[in-house]
């Protein structure tokens, strides 16, 4: 592993640990026990730290979501079962993450809002494809704008300016406003699916 890598890696993880404003260049340097200089060397600024940060847990991601796909039996098990893994780092990650990201990095944040290669608009692109040809999501959709939809409610259910931590319960955010959107853009059997595996799922 090199220096870029090991720097992104420790970075990634104290920035969902701690939050972005808390974690400085000094801090991750001391953390990582390098020096300022290196961690320059390989990144202009926080910015550009971060842009790897994000680079690499959309990586991370995608393989995850191609495992999923490839072993699960249909669309709604793939969702539900990255859920549950994205549950659990959810849990252990500073919920200012995305909040502090819009109003100290906005460049940053505007990258992961409007790029695809960030936005992963592929991989729910290719859900959306196999559940309308499962017949578990309606064919009848015109799934570029359902596509959005859905990127505009994950948005929505991690921040902590709408969502602040401790009013709202993660389930009943998920319930009322991602759920309900799979609901509606689901056929009978994809709402009797959906409601197998909420049932399941612990959050």
């Amino acid at each position: 592993m090199d220096n870029r890598e090991r720097i992104t890696g420790e970075a990634a993880g104290l920035f969902m640990k701690f939050g972005i404003r808390r974690v400085t260049m000094d801090s991750l340097a001391s953390h990582i026990g390098i020096s300022k200089r290196t961690i320059y060397e390989n990144f202009a600024d926080k910015d550009a730290l971060l842009i790897s940060v994000i680079q690499s847990m959309v990586g991370k991601q995608k393989k995850l979501f191609f495992d999923q796909m490839a072993k699960s039996e249909n669309v709604i098990e793939v969702i539900f079962s990255i859920l549950k893994i994205a549950s659990g780092h959810f849990q252990n990650a500073d919920p200012s993450f995305l909040t502090e990201l819009r109003k100290y990095h906005y460049n940053v944040y505007e990258r992961i809002i409007n790029k695809s290669d960030i936005r992963n608009y592929e991989m729910s692109m290719a859900l959306l494809k196999r559940g309308v040809e499962e017949k578990i999501f309606r064919s009848d959709l015109n799934i570029e704008i359902v596509n959005a939809g859905i990127h505009g409610f994950m948005d929505l259910t991690r921040s902590s300016e709408y969502f602040p931590t401790g009013r709202f319960d993660r389930r009943e955010v998920l319930d009322n406003l991602l759920f309900n959107y799979l609901r509606g853009i689901s056929t009978k059997n994809g709402c009797e699916l959906i409601d197998k595996y909420r049932n399941q799922i612990k959050f």
